[in-house]
């Protein structure tokens, strides 16, 4: 390995400041263990991983191609903001569901599989759905633009093409963004699973929550689209 402790230390103080700037990947984590408890979450947590995995290759393949490209990356761009659109359409219309199960008194059917496809049937609550976290966490993640400018912009400078250990020094270095990552993705996965667990599962605050995350991923996704 040819990176040395001064560079080490600063592309880890680099992953410390994006890792903890709110973005899609860490907001979907947080909603999927408030509303699915935490086997839930850590899967959602390992699509978030695999995402930025393959987007760290892919901007090490690329070259900066991603952010020098400004056509591709506003495709992108706008391609991310329309699936949190589409996330928070789920959300909404499931809180909806909700809500006129709750007021009809009807039983809870069978919990839906993807907060994209809310059930068809009234359900009052889903307090446990049976999500598809993985899936849906590592489109969010390699549609996210804040982790594709982040690695097509700074990951790759701390990549040296003459250095004799190029594939260990981009070991290293994938080793040390998903660890941050790791630390900060279970730390939100443990207090939004309690978090989820105290909270009345067919109550109003529940179903109010579900709003809330829902306006969160539109604002998400205006932030990311506008200039």
């Amino acid at each position: 390995m040819s990176l040395d402790a001064a560079t080490l230390a600063a592309f880890t103080a680099g992953v410390v400041v994006i890792v903890l700037l709110p973005g899609a990947n860490s907001l979907y984590v947080v909603a999927t263990s408030l509303r699915a408890g935490r086997g839930a979450g850590f899967r959602a947590m390992l699509g978030v991983f695999l995402g930025d995995a393959i987007l760290m290759v892919l901007a090490v393949l690329s070259a900066q191609a991603l952010s020098a490209n400004p056509i591709i990356f506003r495709i992108l761009t706008w391609a991310g903001a329309a699936y949190l659109c589409w996330l928070a359409l789920g959300l909404v219309r499931s809180a909806l569901a909700r809500i006129r199960a709750k007021r009809q008194h009807r039983a809870e059917p069978a919990p839906t599989e993807n907060p994209t496809h809310p059930p068809t049937a009234p359900n009052p609550i889903i307090a446990r759905p049976r999500i598809a976290p993985f899936r849906t966490a590592l489109i969010t993640s390699l549609l996210n633009p804040k982790a594709i400018l982040f690695f097509a912009s700074f990951f790759v400078q701390f990549i040296d093409p003459d250095s004799p250990t190029p594939l260990g020094d981009i070991a290293v270095l994938m080793v040390i963004a998903e660890a941050m990552s790791a630390l900060y993705l279970a730390a939100l996965v443990l207090v939004a699973a309690r978090v989820g667990r105290s909270v009345e599962p067919h109550g109003w605050l529940a179903i109010v929550g579900t709003f809330v995350a829902a306006a969160a991923f539109v604002a998400l996704a205006v932030r990311v689209v506008l200039p």
